[in-house]
């Protein structure tokens, strides 16, 4: 205690700032994705992102420095995630039969859906532009189904090389196309479009016959 007449030299410890409503790169991405998947990324302005935060420009800025930053976030994220959901999908269902390993995927990509629905169609929409996230997505899903289509066909005495490439682009097309049109565009059941996935997937590997698959390996490449 300072003696009398003498100022009370002792630090005083700084106020404590209250975190309870500070806003964290979670939430505010979170309130990203959920802009852009209801008006799409060219209609999402800071002022509505900031709105559905609940926050300020400023902040939106000082957290990610651009509008551009924040987009890029968004989809990095939600890529990041669907990608390590499919790949765990994968893994999983590495000891499963054929038919009930393709099933057990399509399923999933839709349960993704039914669960995320504003970052699948953040990843979804507009998807057939090369630079759009959907390529990114497709780039990253189908060398894992090519993988294991080659070790299936390998155990039935056909190895494949292109071929399986081929099949496994038109697989994970049929389902992400079901998923966009039906989904996304025309909002309809999501158990329903599985179906349909399923369906026409299983329909696909029936059908296919390995010889077709080997004559993609060996046609000569063409001259542009």
């Amino acid at each position: 205690m300072a003696e009398a007449g003498q100022p009370d030299r002792r630090a005083k410890a700084p106020a404590r700032r209250s975190t309870r409503n500070r806003p964290t790169d979670a939430g505010l991405l979170d309130a990203a994705c959920a802009v852009i998947a209801e008006v799409g990324v060219d209609r999402a302005t800071m002022d509505s992102i900031a709105q559905r935060a609940d926050t300020s420009r400023v902040t939106l800025y000082a957290h990610f420095g651009s509008r551009d930053a924040l987009i890029d976030a968004v989809i990095e994220r939600e890529l990041a995630a669907l990608t390590a959901w499919m790949f765990e999908i994968y893994d999983n269902g590495e000891t499963m039969r054929y038919g009930q390993r393709a099933r057990y995927s399509i399923e999933s990509l839709f349960d993704y859906a039914r669960r995320h629905p504003e970052g699948f169609r953040v990843l979804l929409d507009n998807r057939y532009d090369d630079s759009h996230p959907g390529r990114r997505l497709s780039a990253a899903l189908e060398p894992r189904i090519a993988e294991r289509l080659r070790a299936n066909y390998a155990e039935r005495g056909t190895p494949l090389h292109a071929g399986a490439d081929t099949l496994a682009t038109m697989l994970l097309g049929i389902s992400l196309d079901i998923a966009y049109r039906a989904v996304i565009l025309a909002g309809a059941d999501i158990g329903a479009a599985c179906d349909l996935a399923v369906t026409a997937s299983l329909a696909v590997l029936r059908a296919v016959d390995p010889e077709q698959l080997r004559a993609i390996d060996t046609c000569p490449p063409t001259t542009p």
